[in-house]
């Protein structure tokens, strides 16, 4: 499975509004509509977890450009640091 793919996949199985504040998304065919993805874990320093659907959750655009500065995404990334850390490495962060 490709991102693409797993992202038409989490789009099918999820509501189309923020997982961080509720608001509406950008339809398929928008052109930011990919934007609205965003990583929890960076995918360039946790390869491991670039296809993980934990790891991804949907967002506006402005949440995503924004998403160091919001609290529940900052909350999530370090529950997900967490368990990236004991799951991969057998060690508590």
């Amino acid at each position: 499975m490709n991102q693409n793919q797993l992202f038409k996949e989490i789009w099918n199985e999820r509501p189309h509004v923020s997982e961080l504040s509720g608001d509406p998304l950008l339809p398929p065919g928008h052109f930011q509509h990919h934007w609205q993805f965003l990583h929890v874990l960076p995918k360039g320093t946790y390869p491991k977890w670039k296809l993980e659907k934990k790891n991804i959750i949907l967002g506006t655009v402005d949440e995503h450009q924004n998403q160091d500065h919001i609290e529940k995404f900052i909350q999530l990334r370090q529950k997900l640091t967490a368990e990236y850390y004991k799951e991969f490495y057998n060690k508590e962060f």
